[in-house]
């Protein structure tokens, strides 16, 4: 057995190995960019990021097995005959038989590797975001996050599980008999759990790698965009994309070939496919009680790991911050404790005779469900679900909450400045703004002088009342009358009151029935 160094230097010298599995990783990529092409105007991208970890990978399969017999000498040092060199040892005679056996490993193996690495990605996740969520550190899982993170962390479990998969078709590539070559697969992580940890190093040594690619070609390409550079009839961005995918397809050959030797320097018998030795058959045997006892271990930590993220066990930071002295930084502390807790927010037409409600907003922090009714129309999210009218299983919570601001329609902003206390007691404490140009820009987000040529102000003032124990909003007043007298007929006029209520809870709408497949995935996957 020779250092996982050796291994690489040997099998990437070697330029039939090398072409093949560059032929490969091209192969592969191009096959899911199509995929992507195809599937663009039937599915969204959510979907999409599925069918490509959901594509089997044939090429990979084929391609690798074809070089095994290369591989092997390139590790032992051996010069293969030419004709050997060409054809492959262990496919003489055998091809088609080799062939559907290696079309079901393809298939059925990388099912396998999903269900695996999706194992480890449930596994090595949730730990992961629960101390996240502890540490006060929830706002990094943006919708984008929520959305696509799990389909990337099972496509690096599924690379990483791909190893077992990987190992049988390296022997039956060398013309190991099929029974044996599993045999020899299932039984690695207890014949070499060092040699597997190397080759998961490896993988996730490639994930990095390629990680970072993408990181650096998307800040190029974007450089590129800005600047309107063309290299002859086609606008030069298209240089940085070429040249990184021929990157990416050099590292994809590099770890193909390296990972392709190493699984056979460490896990392949050394003897002739056709007379295997006893002591590497016995060696191989696989410890069915050890299994089935790693088998109830893992499905227990699946299960443990899938009731956290579905029940919503996370920690949440609902306690407010103590309220400062500064007017305007108590205003904005009290808007963001609002933020934090479990609340409704109602925005009131305060012109009306009975303060009808214009908008009512309503989140759970605790649960992730959020619900907004305006004008009649009601919709309800939560982290599996968005129903704007019609259900769709979406982390619908995620993209509600994606901005810095809720949707509390109506309400002043919390940069809002000039806040003076008007009246304080030991339950309630009063802010009032009466700056016309503040009030505007509170309500607008722009300046009177932005808005109008000529403003007179009628009459302008805001007024919020936080709650002293809760340290929270509990309801609002805004005022705001201006015309525009370089434009008659240009007014502004609004007479607005909000309510706000803490710890409420979001229940789901009766029409929604019970959750489907859709739902549940999200529920666990969507943590």
């Amino acid at each position: 057995m020779s250092s996982f160094r050796a291994v690489l230097s040997r099998t990437t010298s070697n330029r039939r190995l090398v072409a093949v599995t560059a032929l490969v990783a091209a192969l592969e990529g191009g096959v899911r960019i199509a995929l992507v092409d195809f599937l663009d105007l039937y599915f969204g991208d959510v979907w999409l990021a599925g069918a490509v970890v959901l594509w089997p990978p044939v090429f990979a399969v084929f391609g690798l097995a074809a070089v095994s017999s290369t591989a092997r000498d390139a590790i032992t040092g051996k010069k293969a005959r030419a004709e050997d060199d060409v054809a492959g040892r262990g496919w003489d005679g055998e091809i088609a038989g080799r062939l559907a056996a290696l079309a079901a490993l393809a298939t059925v193996g990388h099912w396998v590797a999903v269900v695996l690495g999706t194992v480890l990605f449930l596994v090595v996740d949730t730990p992961i975001r629960f101390v996240l969520y502890w540490a006060g550190h929830g706002d990094l899982f943006t919708f984008t996050v929520v959305t696509f993170g799990p389909f990337a962390g099972i496509g690096v479990g599924m690379l990483v599980a791909w190893t077992l998969p990987g190992i049988a078709v390296a022997e039956i590539g060398r013309g190991v008999r099929v029974t044996d070559a599993f045999r020899t697969a299932i039984a690695a992580p207890w014949s070499g759990p060092r040699s597997l940890a190397t080759a998961t190093a490896w993988t996730l040594a490639f994930v990095g790698f390629t990680a970072g690619a993408f990181v650096v070609i998307d800040r190029v390409v974007r450089w590129f965009e800005d600047a309107p550079l063309t290299v002859g009839p086609v606008d030069a961005e298209i240089v940085p994309i070429a040249l990184g995918l021929s990157i990416l397809v050099a590292g994809g050959a590099v770890w193909l070939a390296g990972a392709l030797g190493l699984v056979l320097d460490r896990f392949a018998d050394s003897s002739l496919p056709s007379r295997p030795s006893s002591r590497n058959t016995a060696s191989r045997s696989v410890p069915v009680a050890r299994l089935a006892i790693v088998v109830l271990l893992v499905t227990s930590l699946v299960v443990a790991a899938g009731a956290i993220r579905a029940n919503e066990i996370r920690p949440v930071d609902t306690d407010p911050e103590p309220l400062p002295d500064d007017p305007d930084e108590l205003y904005a502390t009290a808007h963001d404790n609002t933020d934090r807790s479990n609340h409704a927010f109602r925005w009131l037409n305060a012109s009306a005779p009975d303060e009808e409600v214009i908008y009512e907003f309503r989140i759970d922090r605790e649960n992730r469900h959020i619900s907004t009714s305006l004008d009649g129309f009601d919709t309800y999210h939560t982290n599996a679900l968005m129903h704007s009218g019609r259900p769709a299983p979406l982390p619908g919570y995620a993209m509600m909450t994606e901005e810095d601001r809720l949707p509390r329609l109506g309400e002043p902003s919390p940069e809002a400045q000039n806040w003076t206390v008007v009246a304080e007691d030991d339950d309630e404490i009063t802010l009032e703004v009466t700056d016309p140009n503040e009030v505007h820009v509170a309500i607008q987000d722009r300046s009177l002088e932005e808005s109008y040529d000529d403003p007179e102000v009628h009459e302008a003032w805001a007024r919020m009342t936080v709650d002293g124990d809760r340290k929270t909003f509990s309801r609002g007043e805004l005022r705001m009358n201006v015309t525009d007298r370089g434009e008659p007929g240009d007014e502004y006029d609004t007479h607005l009151a909000y309510e706000y209520e803490t710890d409420v809870s979001v229940d789901r709408p009766d029409e929604l029935g019970s959750p489907g497949f859709g739902e549940w995935f999200w529920r666990v996957f969507a943590y």
